[in-house]
């Protein structure tokens, strides 16, 4: 069963310590062979868009879009993720609502005010090794299922809306609220 398109949220059991603690990921590939991947959505630096378009020559003209911190791997690579009405030219579709954008495109449209509905710009990504999730739910060796994730779909309210400790308390709530819908 893939879980691509779900958010990941961290269990609240979770030490302050951990690198996921209080996290909001969403999945963008779960696949048996290549392991997971997915974003952090709730984790924002202080790097602004305006400098990762100035580093690449473009304008971007507003100061208050800054860029996420996706996860502990990878962190200089730059993923635009967003609702699927919209599209650059390395643009893949991740779920039924969302896709990935990675280009120097995606910048230049942006700077035109060319946007999608809802979108965000990361830098690193989530990752785990073939299984390792499968794993981490069922709190197999040496994971415990006291520190597992919850797990629900994704929405444009949780992913876009919300930032930070709310963005969590969102998709905490609709974790729950799911899973008791699950059993009606």
């Amino acid at each position: 069963m893939s879980r691509v398109g779900k958010l990941l949220v961290a269990h609240p059991n979770l030490p302050k310590d951990n690198w996921f603690y209080r996290s909001v990921i969403y999945l963008y590939q779960d696949c048996p062979k290549q392991g997971s991947l997915g974003l952090a959505l709730n984790i924002q630096t202080n790097l602004e868009i305006r400098k990762l378009c100035y580093d690449k020559g473009i304008l971007y003209p507003h100061n208050s879009h800054y860029v996420y911190k996706g996860g502990p791997v990878n962190g200089s690579s730059v993923i635009m993720m967003h609702t699927n009405e919209w599209s650059s030219t390395n643009t893949i579709q991740s779920g039924s609502s969302y896709s990935l954008s990675s280009d120097n495109l995606m910048f230049e449209k942006l700077a035109l005010l060319d946007t999608p509905a809802y979108w965000r710009m990361f830098m690193g990504v989530c990752a785990w090794a073939p299984k390792q999730l499968d794993l981490e739910f069922k709190g197999s060796f040496p994971y415990q299922t006291s520190n597992s994730w919850l797990i629900c779909d994704a929405n444009d309210h949780v992913m876009f809306e919300t930032l930070g400790e709310e963005q969590w308390e969102a998709a905490v709530s609709l974790s729950a609220s799911q899973m008791i819908d699950s059993f009606f």
